[in-house]
């Protein structure tokens, strides 16, 4: 496809989506050894890298700053002051600045006055400058700019996710969770998000000993939306595998259960909303016949969920959720299960 200036519009993507898209163009570059600083939260810029120059003499490696503006005005000079700063006392050749709109007439004069006194490079480049070097890679704009951007992304990871077995990551499904259009979503969509993102929960809370950028509020978005659509009340496609199938590993409520008794981990307990479950069906049946599915179960607000998926994806709705309909659900529960969850509870309220 080709495009033209107009189909670029920066003000359709996030922060984040912007320093994203100037880490691809980097790649475009040939910059190697990309590292992403998260905001620029880490030593004062959001993307470092490195470039080689070559000649039939000498190679030479010189090292890059990115910072990356994304503003709807201009950017005055006290958004750049800290990135200098932070150039002056790292040993880089270049530190290039993207905005996405333009430099106020106070920060180009700074700049000007500024720029022969440094030992390395200061480069802007401006918003109308930089949609026409996006201009030499189409494939860069339908992916940042496209109306269909966020649908493209979830066809994106489910596709690896159904070839691949390649889980999504946390940014991603941030990203689709936080900006896609859910009225055009279809039941196989939200179990493909609750599924994957539930399952990797406990992992996704690892992030915060690195990043502490894990919300689990972010999936809010998605229950509410299926809160508001859902109407099924029975999980029918679970019923001929009640009886015969086996929990190959999980996390959530259950697991935290079985250690309500176990003075060694109870108070590693977090109180969980949720259950995430491979099983194996048919599992007491010949191995033809064996089949692997995807179980949750989700506590949201006043109802909760049942998901379950093997050959298509099925959700159920609890309404008026309570703690004694517990035994409700679809999964085979012992007789105490009211009773255990009840302490479960309790171990939180205390």
């Amino acid at each position: 496809m080709k495009y033209v200036k107009e189909d670029i519009q920066f003000d359709q993507i996030s922060p984040r989506g912007f320093e994203n898209l100037c880490y691809d163009l980097l790649v475009k570059y040939n910059f190697h050894g990309l590292i992403w600083r998260e905001g620029g939260a880490d030593n004062g810029r959001d993307i470092e890298a490195s470039f080689t120059f070559n000649n039939t003499i000498k190679t030479k490696e010189t090292k890059w700053f990115f910072e990356c503006k994304h503003y709807t005005r201009g950017v005055p000079p006290k958004q750049l002051n800290s990135k200098i700063a932070w150039a002056d006392a790292e040993s880089i050749n270049s530190l290039v600045i993207f905005i996405s709109s333009y430099l106020t007439n106070n920060a180009r004069t700074w700049l000007e006055k500024i720029i022969p006194q440094k030992p390395y490079e200061i480069i802007c480049i401006e918003g109308e400058e930089l949609k026409e070097r996006l201009l030499n890679y189409p494939d860069l704009i339908e992916r940042y700019f496209s109306l269909n951007r966020y649908d493209q992304m979830l066809k994106d990871i489910k596709d690896y996710k159904n070839k691949f077995n390649i889980s999504p990551s946390f940014e991603l499904l941030k990203e689709i969770i936080e900006n896609i259009d859910l009225t055009k979503l279809d039941t196989e969509d939200f179990g493909f998000i609750l599924l994957n993102f539930f399952a990797q929960y406990q992992f996704f809370e690892t992030r915060n000993v690195f990043y502490g950028d894990f919300d689990y509020k972010i999936i809010n978005r998605v229950l509410e939306h299926v809160k508001a659509t859902v109407t099924n009340e029975n999980l029918t496609s679970f019923q001929e595998y009640k009886d015969n199938y086996d929990e190959l590993g999980g996390s959530g409520i259950f697991d935290e259960m079985t250690w309500l008794d176990d003075e060694d981990n109870v108070h590693d307990m977090v109180k969980y909303d949720f259950q995430s479950y491979d099983l194996h069906l048919n599992h007491k049946l010949d191995r033809e016949n064996w089949k692997i599915g995807l179980y949750l179960f989700i506590i949201y607000d006043t109802v909760a969920f049942e998901i379950f998926k093997v050959d298509k994806t099925e959700i159920r709705i609890i309404k008026d959720f309570e703690p004694k309909k517990i035994n409700l659900l679809s999964l085979n529960l012992n007789g105490d299960i009211v009773k255990n969850y009840d302490r479960y509870l309790k171990k939180f309220s205390a």
